[in-house]
């Protein structure tokens, strides 16, 4: 009886083994599986990905040729409506300098309203959770002793009233 019971021990002992043994390689073929799908999405998107860089790197670049030489015709212009090329280079250099300085005041006014270290509403929210942690970390308050009831007679005429209106009040 010993032996019947021993040999179902080491079967179970085995089946159990196999069924962690196979719960890995199930495990690990999955894995591989998912990393192999991965490693292809991956590929797909950096593709991609450098296709949109390179046109914008392209883009960028046709778009400071077409800055310097909108500035060039800004500076043809100036000269034909000035009379001279050194008239018209200095007046389109004058209206670049004075176009900067207006961004630049409008930047510094815009920045010098940042305050950087200021956040009132997460500052008042945390003041609040703190306080929240507080109370809830204090014990509560014993209530207090009860108040003997005075009798009827002890209070005087007009106590019974009293007490009735207060009573309809509360409920």
């Amino acid at each position: 009886m010993q032996d019947g019971a021993r040999e179902r021990n080491q079967a179970e002992a085995q089946s159990w083994s196999q069924r962690l043994r196979s719960l890995f390689e199930t495990a690990r073929r999955l894995l591989s599986t998912r990393l192999a799908i991965f490693g292809e999405e991956l590929g797909v998107k950096a593709g991609v990905l450098a296709r949109a860089l390179a046109a914008l790197l392209l883009a960028a670049a046709f778009g400071g040729a077409s800055l310097l030489l909108f500035t060039a015709w800004i500076a043809a212009l100036f000269t034909k409506l000035l009379g001279g090329p050194v008239a018209g280079i200095l007046a389109a250099f004058g209206l670049y300098v004075a176009v900067a300085a207006l961004a630049a005041w409008l930047g510094v006014r815009a920045l010098s309203r940042v305050k950087p270290l200021e956040f009132p509403v997460t500052t008042e929210e945390l003041r609040k959770d703190w306080a929240a942690l507080r109370l809830s970390a204090t014990p509560e308050p014993e209530p207090p002793a009860e108040i003997p009831e005075p009798s009827a007679r002890a209070a005087g005429p007009g106590a019974d009233d009293l007490e009735e209106r207060f009573r309809v009040g509360s409920e």
